[in-house]
């Protein structure tokens, strides 16, 4: 049985509000249902995506910043690595070095019973070049000594050091002190393996 627009007049009020509430709800319902739905999904869908958007910038952006912050730190070590490898001398330089070592020694008043430079040890691009040294003098002169090698424009490094104290020569002298100690200095051989480089390339 249809319902007419006629019975619907002929219905009392209470049954009209209820039937107007029914066709509001079922506007409703199938516009949420078609409609609003599909919207507050791709609504969820945009915030995901939104989401991960947001976490793949921030991970970039710290990646970013992390290779300016490592690019930063390897021109500091490669400028340090420069400045280190102008103090290593080259083989050409090697006497002067140690004529300069020995001079401080001379100076500060020290009388050298031993100098004798042994066979270089190659490291990589550098070789190290020890020199055992037996030195006499008074404890401050030795300490002026140590202070002048370490003032020494090329890398020179004093290890192994063994005191043995004090006799006195003569009345009105201070006691002296015999040094036995072991002196490093570092000779440049990178020229020297790109020359073997070169040669190969040739071949």
């Amino acid at each position: 049985m249809s319902i007419t627009a006629e019975d619907i007049k002929r219905m009392p009020n209470k049954y009209k509000v209820i039937l107007v509430l029914f066709v509001f709800l079922l506007i409703g319902y199938f516009y949420y249902f078609f409609f609003l739905q599909a919207t507050l999904d791709n609504k969820d869908r945009l915030k995901e995506r939104l989401s991960s958007l947001q976490k793949q910038i921030q991970a970039k952006e710290l990646v970013a910043r992390q290779i300016k912050k490592h690019k930063k730190e390897l021109a500091e070590l490669r400028e340090n690595l420069k400045l280190a490898l102008a103090r290593l001398p080259e083989q050409k330089e090697i006497p002067g070095l140690l004529t300069s070592v020995s001079q401080a020694g001379i100076k500060t008043g020290l009388d050298f019973l031993l100098f004798q430079p042994a066979s270089p040890v190659s490291r990589d691009f550098y070789a190290e070049i020890p020199v055992k040294i037996v030195i006499v003098g008074s404890y401050r002169d030795i300490a002026h000594f140590f202070v002048s090698v370490a003032d020494l424009p090329r890398i020179v490094n004093i290890k192994n050091i063994s005191i043995q104290g004090g006799k006195s020569v003569a009345e009105g002298k201070k006691n002296l002190l015999t040094v036995n100690c072991l002196i490093k200095t570092y000779m440049f051989l990178e020229k020297k393996h790109e020359g073997k480089k070169n040669k190969k390339r040739r071949k």
